[in-house]
């Protein structure tokens, strides 16, 4: 017998814990801490705040085969002008049944919304974990990347949604080259003159998330999907990376002394949290995690923006080329995720600086 049952916040830990058993024989899945999902899905999160939701865990037989969040995120409709719904944290065995049931029940919440169309995997928005896994499965993912069975695209779209849009995840490993037009380009920006190139500064973390909020704001404001962070969200951001991030993963791009561009490229901390399976408990697995932490050879460029004034003035192309030259030189490889199918400038410039695509992410949407 098959069963929808609605998840509340004082009992979280099934939905929480499913996907570990799911994937438990998986050599690439990672999972977060289950305390950090835990915090993000309690109601109390600045998330919530602005959006709704109901959690649904599918049982067959008395035994978890599948989660699924429906939300709708008011800031996001507010934003973008849309009436939509999202569907997130999207787990299930491969039983066209369980997902259609899981689906239905989401649906059913979001029609009752009010909303015209559902879009995801959102879990729970394009600023967290975003997109299903639909090309390159033979690969660990970077860290705060999604990673599926490939069997989800298939129940997904049988459940009748269709692609709204394709992210891509591009590779750059340290011994991959610059085209000469990248270089002259870069070299022409730099003659300009008034350039100046800085780290973050880690003891005033909250004056630098600032100037990375407005500069990220603005740098992304026209993207697809995207919605503006608060300073209350940027600075959870920054705190939360502050104890992985390193110098030379780091950057604020200045011109005549006006904060014009950054980055920020952190290790792959997926190694360690692969190895941590959800919890800081196993005194045995939290060693062999902190030796992996120490053996870390690739990284993920989290984040990067450019004001929209200084665009079309090469200042992308030097933070990317700092990056390499600064950051990958330090790790064996960088993936540079996400960016949107269409976005032909960005795709040129990170072609051209070495990167190649191996991974691809899609976000679906059906119409309700």
């Amino acid at each position: 017998m098959l069963e929808i049952r609605e998840v509340t916040d004082p009992k979280l830990d099934p939905f929480i814990d499913f996907p570990f058993e799911l994937y438990k024989k998986d050599p690439y899945w990672v999972g977060e801490l289950k305390r950090d999902t835990r915090a993000l899905l309690r109601t109390e999160n600045p998330f919530w705040q602005h959006a709704t939701r109901k959690l649904f865990m599918a049982y067959e037989d008395g035994k978890p085969v599948g989660r699924l969040c429906a939300l709708v995120n008011r800031k996001h409709n507010d934003y973008t002008h849309e009436n939509i719904g999202f569907f997130g944290f999207f787990d299930c065995v491969n039983d066209e049944k369980v997902s259609s049931a899981l689906f239905k029940a989401g649906e059913d919440y979001l029609r009752a919304q009010g909303v015209a169309a559902v879009r995801g995997p959102a879990s729970p928005s394009s600023n967290h974990i975003y997109g299903l896994l639909v090309e390159g499965f033979d690969s660990i993912p970077a860290i705060m990347m999604p990673y599926n069975y490939p069997y989800y695209a298939d129940l997904i779209e049988k459940a009748g949604f269709v692609k709204a849009k394709d992210l891509l995840a591009f590779k750059r490993s340290k011994d991959d080259q610059f085209s000469e037009r990248f270089l002259k380009v870069c070299a022409r920006c730099e003659k300009r003159g008034g350039i100046t190139l800085r780290r973050l500064d880690l003891s005033h973390i909250d004056k630098e998330a600032e100037i990375i909020r407005e500069i990220y704001n603005q740098a992304w404001a026209e993207n697809w999907g995207f919605v503006p962070l608060d300073a209350q969200e940027m600075r959870d951001i920054v705190r939360e990376l502050k104890p992985v991030v390193r110098p030379e993963g780091t950057c604020v791009l200045e011109e005549n002394g006006v904060p014009a561009g950054f980055y920020i490229c952190i290790p792959n901390m997926n190694h360690v949290l692969q190895i941590l399976r959800g919890s800081l408990a196993n005194p045995v697995r939290l060693v062999r995690a902190l030796w992996a932490w120490r053996k870390i050879k690739d990284a993920r460029l989290l984040m990067l923006g450019v004001l929209p004034q200084f665009r079309q003035r090469g200042i992308d192309l030097i933070l990317i080329k700092h990056i390499i030259t600064h950051g990958v030189a330090v790790w064996d490889w960088a993936e540079l995720s996400w960016v949107l199918e269409d976005n032909a400038g960005m795709l040129r410039g990170i072609e051209e600086c070495g990167c190649h695509p191996y991974k691809r992410y899609r976000v679906y949407q059906k119409e309700i």
